[in-house]
């Protein structure tokens, strides 16, 4: 099944440039004044050489871990105050923005720059800044065609944002209830091996509950191992850390509660994880793709009087 997903995956590239643009934009290729300045460059001196200049100022602090996203804002504007209506500094600053988390402000810069451009956000980094914030705003639909353009291009990012990529798909696929689980198994198992630190920790947990949600016994047994041998402190620490949650975007919460209940089970703990799971539910599990799998996890009488596991879980507020 999941060779299927693979080439369903590659099947959505057809078409597709294999090399993205560059992040330095096509006009900031030949300056004015050399050999090779066209008539337009000439006609930009001398504006051309700083707005080239804030491009490149503002892509070198949107390295991973940067706390210098808000001064790469100012740079984009900058840049397209000095030469207006390219797509370059609003690709910057859509992915500054979405740095930032401020995902609706991204969105729209993103969209100018591909509405000036329709290949403008061909590029991984770019790319990914759009799977983010189109995801964070609620558009899942969207966020699931930029991600299955991202990821099989998502080895020229750098570690850091690569871990970010795949754990982001993962979870947004995983909400696509069961019929979406052979593509996100692919995509988190992908996550485990192409992650590094607390991002490969959280794609081998939610890898865990994804094997458990497939109802497969290997598989859950397979998931079980897993959540043993990561153990109860792991996935506390792991799930509820800020860049995890981060990474795992727009319901990224309610999963690692549903990673701990389960880890809570294999370690012996029904009390505590019978707790985990209402939490769960009373946390947005309600009404999703994966209550009634939270539900069997409760027990038969917890999914015969769903009321009776908690009230907000129940779908009252």
């Amino acid at each position: 099944m999941l060779a299927v997903v693979a080439l369903a995956l590659l099947a959505d590239l057809v078409g597709v440039a294999h090399h993205a643009p560059g992040a330095r934009p096509a006009e900031c290729g030949v300056l004015p004044g050399g050999p090779g300045a066209n008539v337009w460059e000439r006609a930009k001196v001398p504006q051309l050489r700083p707005y080239c200049d804030h491009l490149a100022s503002a892509a070198a602090k949107l390295t991973p871990g940067s706390r210098m996203n808000a001064d790469a804002v100012r740079l984009a504007d900058e840049a397209e105050a000095l030469v207006p209506g390219r797509p370059a500094a609003m690709v910057l600053k859509g992915r500054a923005l979405c740095q930032l988390a401020r995902y609706a402000e991204a969105v729209k810069a993103l969209q100018v720059a591909r509405e000036r451009d329709p290949r403008a956000l061909d590029d991984p980094a770019a790319l990914l800044a759009w799977s983010r914030a189109l995801a964070f705003t609620g558009d899942r639909a969207g966020a699931r065609a930029a991600y299955r353009l991202l990821l099989p291009r998502a080895e020229v990012l750098p570690l850091a944002d690569r871990g970010v990529a795949y754990v982001g798909a993962g979870v947004l696929a995983m909400s696509g209830g069961p019929d979406a689980l052979g593509e996100t198994i692919a995509i988190l198992r992908q996550a485990r091996s192409d992650s590094q630190d607390l991002l490969r920790s959280a794609a081998t947990l939610l890898l865990a509950l994804a094997l458990d949600r497939s109802g497969d016994a290997a598989e859950a047994a397979e998931a079980a191992s897993v959540l043993a041998e990561e153990g109860v402190r792991e996935a506390t620490t792991v799930m509820t850390d800020p860049r995890v949650l981060q990474a795992m975007g727009r319901g990224g919460e309610g999963e690692g509660k549903a990673v701990l209940a389960l880890a809570l089970e294999v370690d012996g703990k029904p009390k505590e994880a019978r707790a985990a799971w209402e939490a769960y539910l009373a946390r947005g599990g309600a009404g999703g793709a994966w209550e009634a799998h939270a539900r069997a996890h409760l027990g038969a009488r917890a999914a015969a009087h769903p009321a009776a596991v908690h009230p907000a879980a129940a779908g009252h507020p």
